[in-house]
């Protein structure tokens, strides 16, 4: 299966008493040579091969003698380092299905199952344990200073690239660790987002562009986790004003969607100015992509009202109104601007549910 191949070499344990059905796991990814798989015949054994070696997902029995699937899935799911392991339950039980989910199962698939329909469940999963584990990395490539490294630049790829159409969720977890790395605030990539999909709805972007615009908040300032926290001290340095063109750069080669192009415009381009003092080009009028324009009206929102590494000083919603009026022609869109105005009680109140 050429999708299982991608995700490059990963090792599954499938736990299973009854010797047919463990070969019958086993012959499903016969075709996949990157797959490395251990057997396990009761809970006992599997937490064994657990502990000796590093497994990236699990195929779960529930009957089995010794200690059976439940009490090894609760063991897994209470592990600080064995829970992020994706466990698909594979049983005959069906009306087990609750218990399961309640102990932390991630799937569930009632056997005889579809061998085709196992394999994909196995590439979901094994997809989102990827980006996690790329999460990680970055996590820690931030903490060492080393986020201007190149093996950051390839984990920061990676994680995009592993995002598709169907992981769209997940752009909000990669946002909230860009956010973290320069934003006080947890709810920062949702908020952000509910505010661009507005403005965009009320300008007339049509559903499917509002929602794009909506997750490309989320990675919206993905170039400042190539930047440590130390040279995020001012906005105004020369540093912090890379943030752009370095996160762009994350995009580089990711297959083009409609997603990933409105993303390209909105990182590289929402801190260009109306009047064509901004940067990185000094872009003016409408050379400047409407969801670039809407990107920056709120995202100069969110910085005068929400503490951030690099501003110290904070106005309240109104306040904040007065400061974006003065900037009508100059910094914004007098369009956009006075479709801000016009729908303010609006936009505070998703400020004030999500500070």
């Amino acid at each position: 299966m050429k999708k299982l191949e991608e995700l490059g070499e990963f090792t599954l344990l499938s736990v299973e008493d009854d010797a047919f059905n463990q070969e019958l796991a086993t012959a499903t990814f016969d075709d996949a040579p990157n797959i490395n798989i251990y057997q396990a015949l009761d809970g006992e054994e599997g937490l064994k091969i657990i502990e000796k070696y590093p497994i990236d997902i699990i195929l779960l029995d529930l009957m089995m003698p010794n200690m059976n699937g439940l009490e090894l899935l609760k063991k897994i799911k209470e592990h600080p380092t064995y829970s992020i392991i994706p466990v698909i339950v594979v049983t005959s039980k069906s009306e087990e299905k609750t218990t399961t989910y309640k102990l932390g199962a991630d799937d569930f698939i009632s056997k005889p199952y579809n061998p085709e329909e196992l394999k994909l469940r196995v590439f979901n999963h094994l997809r989102v344990k990827k980006f996690y584990d790329l999460m990680h990395n970055i996590k820690d490539n931030s903490k060492s200073r080393t986020s201007s490294s190149p093996d950051n630049l390839c984990y920061l790829k990676e994680a995009v690239e592993v995002i598709d159409n169907s992981q769209k969720q997940l752009l909000n977890k990669l946002g909230n660790m860009a956010h973290e790395n320069g934003y006080y605030n947890k709810n920062t990539s949702k908020r952000l987002g509910e505010y661009a999909k507005l403005l965009g709805h009320l300008y007339g972007l049509n559903s499917i562009e509002s929602d794009n615009l909506y997750y490309t908040m989320s990675i919206y300032d993905i170039g400042l986790l190539r930047i440590t926290k130390e040279q995020l001290i001012t906005e105004d340095s020369r540093i912090f004003k890379t943030h752009t063109e370095l996160g762009v750069e994350i995009l580089e080669d990711i297959k083009e969607t409609t997603l990933i192009s409105m993303a390209k415009k909105v990182i590289l381009y929402h801190h260009e100015n109306w009047d064509g003092t901004g940067y990185p080009y000094k872009m003016r009028g409408t050379e400047i992509p409407i969801c670039s324009q809407i990107a920056g009206v709120v995202d100069f929102f969110d910085k005068l009202t929400i503490h951030r590494i690099y501003t110290n000083n904070i106005m309240n919603s109104l306040e904040a109104l007065e400061v974006m009026k003065r900037e009508r022609g100059f910094m914004f869109n007098p369009e956009l601007l006075d479709i801000f105005i016009n729908n303010f009680e609006q936009f505070k109140s998703i400020k004030d549910r999500l500070s």
